[in-house]
């Protein structure tokens, strides 16, 4: 049902996203400030951070005391403390770069393409906290849908994984796990392994290749709305290549006509990529058959969808 009854509901979430992702807090965090002392810290404009400062005091995120400026301490609980219930903290930024590229819409309804925009390491970050985030609640039994009837000990690729949210949950469930994704997201997370951790990295774009090898599975986790028709099933055919006879492909994602949350998710790739978008579950069988896959099967998760297919060889 429509409902537009609080238009001004994401001010706060803009302003306070606007100055998690310029630094701002990080900064504040580092000691108290006066305001010309931040300015000149950040390169700011004097009346725009104080007009800015002022609101997040108002909010109750910053506080302002001998002429100082100072994290409250629920600006710390909701933008740092990963323990608390409360706990947001840079998937904000993530939420910040949603809504600024849905306000795009109106040319983008023109074009059919995104408008081009370049994300920086604030950027990067808010993104793979948000997965993180998003993953949490389902990562274990995600774990144990893909993994089941799969021997100890068995190979998975995990195709886009950096962030580790689902490479982590399979290694602790016995998979020795090859995670493959961009140079600077492996750089930053390889450092975050634990010895016991049974994960590796291979730098590379798999939309260009794959890495070689004999695996047992490899998971798609939410890559799959970012690209089309022949991109996904290109990527299917060289997954496909790398997996042992009878080896299972599992592809996490929200399949259309079955999610609730599809058809508003499709607005965002529209928004963020070329061709990307949410595809019915005929699509995705379709397109496994033609990359050689058979016996395709989809189990729902919390309302996230998981399709297994096995590779025919």
């Amino acid at each position: 049902m429509p409902n537009l009854t609080n238009p001004v509901a994401p001010q706060e979430l803009l302003v306070v996203g606007a100055a998690l992702q310029s630094g701002l807090f990080d900064t504040i965090r580092k000691g108290a400030y006066s305001l010309e002392e931040l300015a000149q810290e950040l390169g700011f404009d004097e009346r725009a951070l104080w007009t800015v400062n002022e609101s997040l005091i108002a909010l109750g995120y910053l506080s302002l005391n001998a002429g100082k400026y100072s994290l409250t301490p629920e600006g710390e609980e909701i933008l740092y403390d990963e323990t608390s219930d409360k706990y947001v903290g840079y998937a904000l930024v993530h939420t910040f770069n949603v809504i600024k590229a849905w306000t795009t819409i109106p040319q983008v309804l023109k074009t059919g393409a995104p408008v081009p925009r370049e994300r920086d390491q604030q950027d990067i970050k808010g993104f793979m906290y948000a997965m993180k985030r998003s993953a949490k609640e389902v990562a274990d039994q995600v774990a144990h849908v893909c993994l089941r009837d799969l021997p100890k000990g068995c190979k998975v690729l995990d195709l886009g994984g950096g962030p580790l949210n689902y490479a982590r949950p399979f290694a602790a469930a016995g998979a020795r796990v090859t995670v493959q994704d961009q140079p600077e997201v492996c750089q930053m997370m390889e450092k975050t392994l634990q010895p016991h951790e049974t994960i590796e990295f291979v730098p590379g774009d798999f939309t260009e290749g794959v890495v070689a090898g004999e695996f047992d599975m490899a998971f798609l986790g939410n890559i799959c709305h970012i690209y089309g028709e022949e991109e996904n099933t290109l990527l299917f055919k060289r997954v496909h290549q790398v997996l042992k006879p009878g080896g299972r492909i599992a592809i996490l994602d929200l399949v259309r006509g079955v999610s609730k949350r599809a058809e508003l998710f499709a607005v965002n790739m529209l928004v963020n990529t070329k061709t990307g978008g949410t595809w019915t579950l005929q699509q995705y069988t379709n397109w496994l058959e033609q990359a050689g896959f058979d016996s395709v099967q989809m189990h729902d998760i919390a309302g996230r969808q998981i399709i297994l297919a096995k590779a025919n060889k």
